[in-house]
C-alpha cells in the first residue's frame, strides 16, 4: 500500500472509531492485582488457543498440558465450538472445556480466558457467570489487565475491530487500554498482551485486517514485549514488530490449518497439535527475560498423545511498557 493511501486508511479508521464510541466518555480503568512473581517461583504459564473442539484432539492436548508442570493456564479464545455458548447450564461447556482441564479446574491451577470469534456467536456475557461457578476460571470483563508487580497482562477481545456488530465496544477497549498501560508503566517491567486475533500470520487467515492494524500499530504494538495469539490454528513465531514479539499459539484442538505465505519476519511456523510455555527469569544484568518454548505432539485417536516434542525456542528480554 503506497503512502498516501495508507495515511487515508489510517484516518478513516480512527474517524470510524472515534464515531462508533462517541456516546461513550469513560472506560473502565480498573486493574486486576496479582498475588505472588512470576519471575522469582519459577513459574510455567501454559499457552494455548482455539481448543473448544471437545474431539480426541483437543483431549490429547489437555493431557499433554498436564505433564508440562503448568502453574497457569491461558486461552486465547474459541473456547467452545462451533458457535460458543447459550448460557452458562449449555452442554457444550462441560464438553469443550471443563471435561478436557478437569484436571486444572481440581488442582485450582488458574485458567486465564480471552473469547474468540466463535465464543461471541451466542451468548458471550454467559463467559462472565462461567467464571464465578468455577473459581478457577479467571474472565472477570472481555478485557482486563493483571499486575503481578514486575510482569503485567492486557488481555483484550480483538474481536471488537473483525466484526461490524461490535462497532459499539471499539472505542470504550481502546480508551481503557490507554488508560491501563498508563497506569501499568512505572512498575511493569515485562509486558504482554493476548488476544484472539494475530498482528501478523503465517497462517490461512494472514495478517490483521486494515482496522484491526490499524489499533494494534497504534495502542499495543511497539509498547509491549510480547503478544500471544490464536485464530490461526497453528504454532509460530512471527518475529518481532516494533519490538514487540509476535507468538501464535492456536493448535489446541481445532481442525488444522495449512500454512499459507511467511509473514515478514518470520522465525518459525508448524502446523501440528500443540502448546506454547513462556518462563520468566532474570539475567545477570537482572532484566526479566521470558524464555518461550513451542511443543507439538501427535493425538492417539484416543484422547492421548504420542511423540510429544519441543520444536522450537527463544528468549524476548522485557522493556515494559514504552510510548512509540
Amino acid at each position: 500500500m503506497n503512502a498516501p493511501v495508507s495515511h487515508l486508511v489510517r484516518i478513516f479508521a480512527l474517524l470510524f472509531q472515534f464515531l462508533s464510541g462517541i456516546t461513550i466518555l469513560y472506560a473502565n480503568t480498573s486493574i486486576i492485582d496479582r498475588s505472588g512473581s512470576l519471575v522469582d517461583e519459577n513459574q510455567t504459564i501454559c499457552v494455548i488457543g482455539d481448543s473448544g473442539t471437545g474431539d480426541n484432539n483437543a483431549l490429547a492436548v489437555a493431557s499433554a498440558l498436564e505433564s508440562m508442570d503448568c502453574n497457569q493456564i491461558r486461552i486465547l479464545g474459541d473456547i467452545v465450538y462451533p458457535s460458543g455458548i447459550a448460557s452458562a447450564e449449555d452442554p457444550l461447556l462441560q464438553q469443550n472445556l471443563l471435561k478436557p482441564y478437569q484436571y486444572f479446574l481440581k488442582n485450582n491451577i488458574p485458567i486465564f480466558l480471552i473469547l474468540g470469534n466463535h465464543d461471541h456467536k451466542q451468548n458471550s456475557a454467559a463467559w462472565l457467570k462461567v467464571a464465578e461457578q468455577y473459581p478457577a476460571l479467571k474472565f472477570p470483563n472481555f478485557y482486563y489487565a493483571e499486575d503481578w508487580g514486575e510482569v503485567c497482562f492486557v488481555n483484550l477481545d480483538t474481536s471488537y475491530y473483525e466484526k461490524v456488530y461490535f462497532v459499539h465496544e471499539r472505542q470504550p477497549q481502546t480508551l481503557w487500554l490507554r488508560k491501563t498501560l498508563e497506569k501499568l508503566a512505572n512498575s511493569c517491567k515485562f509486558s504482554i498482551g493476548t488476544g484472539h486475533h494475530p498482528y501478523r500470520s503465517s497462517g490461512s487467515h494472514g495478517d490483521a485486517s486494515w482496522l484491526l492494524s490499524v489499533f494494534f500499530e497504534d495502542e499495543l504494538i511497539g509498547k509491549i514485549d510480547l503478544y500471544l495469539s490464536g485464530h490461526d490454528h497453528h504454532l509460530s513465531d512471527e518475529g518481532t514488530a516494533n519490538g514487540t514479539r509476535l507468538l501464535i499459539s492456536g493448535a489446541g484442538g481445532g481442525h488444522k490449518y495449512k500454512l499459507k505465505e511467511p509473514s515478514e519476519d518470520k522465525q518459525f511456523a508448524i502446523s501440528k497439535f500443540g502448546f506454547l510455555t513462556l518462563q520468566l527469569s532474570r539475567d545477570s544484568k537482572e532484566k526479566i527475560v521470558a524464555q518461550y518454548r513451542f511443543y507439538t505432539l501427535i493425538p492417539d485417536g484416543k484422547g492421548g498423545y504420542t511423540d510429544l516434542k519441543e520444536e522450537w525456542n527463544g528468549l524476548k528480554k522485557g522493556r515494559g511498557i514504552r510510548n512509540h
